[in-house]
């Protein structure tokens, strides 16, 4: 019995309970940072007029992953706060890591693509090399 209490040792309720409070105010810091940045970047757009609307597409976008990957992450740590023994903890970690590198992938030709049409939209078509890879 002792030997089954070592080999998978549970994880007490009041530090499941205290990662919880903690997971939960990141979150709201991070909600708070997130949408103060939009509204200083959104400021900058309706001011500037040389801001393109690519570059704002960009800019959406990579703003658009980084909440999305803060959700999962959230998601995750609230997910191991319900775990039993360090076992399931690793099961579930291992599961977001995999689907956080195919969503990474994803992202990441999603960044490429519009990059590649921002740089593309903004060369003359007149200048030399212009409209080559």
């Amino acid at each position: 019995m002792a030997n089954d209490a070592f080999m998978k040792p549970e994880v007490p309720d009041a530090f499941r309970d205290l990662m919880k409070v903690s997971i939960e105010q990141a979150k709201r810091a991070f909600d708070t940072f997130a949408a103060t940045s939009e509204r200083t970047w959104k400021t900058f757009e309706t001011s500037s007029q040389t801001a393109s609307s690519g570059l704002r597409s960009l800019n959406e976008k990579i703003a658009e992953i980084t909440r999305n990957n803060a959700e999962a992450n959230f998601n995750l740590a609230m997910k191991l706060t319900e775990s039993k023994d360090v076992s399931q903890a690793m099961e579930l970690q291992t599961e977001h890591a995999r689907k956080q590198m195919e969503s990474f992938v994803h992202q990441l030709e999603e960044i490429r693509d519009l990059a590649t049409q921002v740089i593309q939209d903004s060369t003359p078509t007149g200048m030399p090399g212009a409209g080559k890879p």
